[in-house]
């Protein structure tokens, strides 16, 4: 795998890293993420979708952006992959399209379903998106246990709209999902999470389930 990163900022694109051979007539997949305002720019896609013509594009909103060890606000944070031996798949839905979120899970681990598939990532509007439900619709017909990775959108502190899009630019209510495929990948995966406490104590006494 060869790997090429670059971020957008002030309407001006520079590259962070590329790797020795990269070749974005080669790549396969670019992953954008950046804050609703910005990634939602269709000169954004545009200029992706020039540079990298083969690929499968996915943009998505974030609360910020990170390169390397490096945290930004207000950019958009692009990696572009190159896979020597791994192939893709990509199926998209809008959460409209469902009744609930494990129905939309379900809809879509069916379109990635192969024999090879080694793992699959997800990115959803957290708006609209209940992602714990739309965990168990994938893992119903995950009978071979392959890890899922991915997450949910981020808004900025206003919590409004959030943005999804696949090779197009994004849109609220949409879910992507990108299946790996290929015998001699591996695939390992971590998280780390963490929170404090802040303001006073109070009692939820009711939710809306989405």
């Amino acid at each position: 795998m060869k790997m090429q990163q670059l971020q957008y900022s002030d309407k001006a694109w520079k590259i962070y890293m590329h790797a020795e051979e990269f070749d974005r007539m080669q790549c396969q997949l670019v992953l954008a993420f950046g804050p609703p305002s910005i990634i939602t720019d269709t000169a954004v896609f545009n200029y992706l979708e020039r540079s990298y013509p083969e690929a499968h594009i996915i943009l998505t909103s974030a609360s910020g952006e990170i390169i390397l060890p490096e945290l930004f606000l207000n950019s958009v944070v692009v990696t572009a992959f190159q896979f020597d031996k791994t192939t893709i798949h990509c199926a998209e839905t809008n959460i409209s399209k469902h009744a609930t979120s494990l129905e939309a899970g379900h809809s879509l681990m069916q379109q990635l379903q192969q024999s090879d598939l080694q793992t699959a990532y997800i990115m959803a509007d957290s708006t609209v998106v209940n992602g714990s439900e739309l965990l168990a619709g994938f893992n119903k017909l995950n009978t071979q246990s392959i890890p899922i990775t991915g997450g949910l959108t981020g808004t900025r502190c206003n919590f409004s709209k959030a943005f999804v899009g696949l090779n197009q630019a994004p849109a609220d209510g949409v879910i992507v999902a990108i299946g790996f495929y290929g015998n001699q990948l591996q695939v390992n995966q971590g998280s780390f999470v963490g929170w404090n406490e802040y303001g006073p104590v109070q009692t939820i006494t009711a939710f809306k389930e989405i």
